[in-house]
């Protein structure tokens, strides 16, 4: 709330230097300068984001029951912004998240499924997005899920290590993203990304098959644990028969893509 309060004192100041200016005639129309002006304390925005600790004591939060849901189907459409999903959320409930202006959240079972849809603005803005500006949501690790994510320039960071999440849909713009893939039982990681930066862990017993599509600028694979077999395409000794497995396709444009 601080930095909502640095914000907002500056933009007044600001406009009020633009208001006596015009008054005194050394500017005829304030109206030409309003966007600029918007454009420079957006940039101020973000810039406060990256240097302001932030503490989480004012992030509110809202919940979802699992209820008598079996498995899970979560879908989140950002706008832009900073964004962390992981596992964690409390027994008994399917998703602990951010709550704030600019964000919708809509659940119901369908059978014995629980749907889940959020969909949230920027969270750079000072009107928009929690007041930490990261979205954070917290997953049942209970079930298994399926997960869809839809961003624009974001910077994404999703642990899924301890969910158990059969697929995995990544389609970001411009973004760095950090994916971590499940541990435990057999997923699919589809990942589509812009100019981005994508980099994917896969934990240690777990094995995995990769395919990088071939007009991403620069692709680093660990090859002691996943072999090349073709350009492109890697994948672990013992894969067809590993109980816990990942098949991760990923397709990118301008930008890198790590896999270790």
């Amino acid at each position: 709330m601080k930095r909502d309060n640095l914000f907002w004192g500056t933009a007044l100041i600001l406009l009020g230097m633009l208001f006596f200016l015009q008054t005194q005639g050394y500017i005829r129309n304030i109206f030409p300068f309003l966007w600029p002006l918007a454009l420079i304390l957006i940039g101020v925005w973000i810039m406060l984001g990256v240097f302001w600790t932030p503490t989480h004591s004012e992030e509110e939060t809202f919940l979802v029951p699992l209820g008598a849901a079996k498995s899970a189907r979560f879908k989140f459409s950002h706008g832009a912004g900073q964004i962390e999903i992981t596992g964690g959320a409390p027994i008994g409930q399917a998703l602990v998240g951010s709550s704030a202006v600019g964000m919708n959240q809509e659940n119901r079972l369908e059978g014995d499924r629980l749907e889940v849809k959020v969909e949230a603005g920027p969270s750079f803005l000072p009107f928009l997005g929690p007041s930490q500006g990261v979205w954070r949501f917290q997953l049942t690790q209970e079930i298994p899920l399926t997960l869809i994510v839809e961003a624009g320039a974001s910077s994404l960071n999703i642990d899924l290590q301890d969910v158990l999440a059969s697929r995995v849909e990544l389609n970001t713009g411009a973004s760095s993203s950090n994916v971590t893939v499940p541990a435990r039982g057999v997923s699919l990681l589809d990942i589509e990304a812009g100019a981005a930066s994508v980099n994917v862990r896969v934990p240690a017993a777990t094995a995995a098959r990769i395919r990088v599509e071939e007009g991403v600028n620069s692709v680093h694979v660990d090859t002691n644990r996943f072999s090349r077999l073709d350009s492109g395409f890697y994948q672990s000794s013992g894969y067809e028969t590993a109980a816990d497995r990942a098949e991760i396709n990923i397709e990118a444009g301008l930008g890198s893509v790590n896999v270790m």
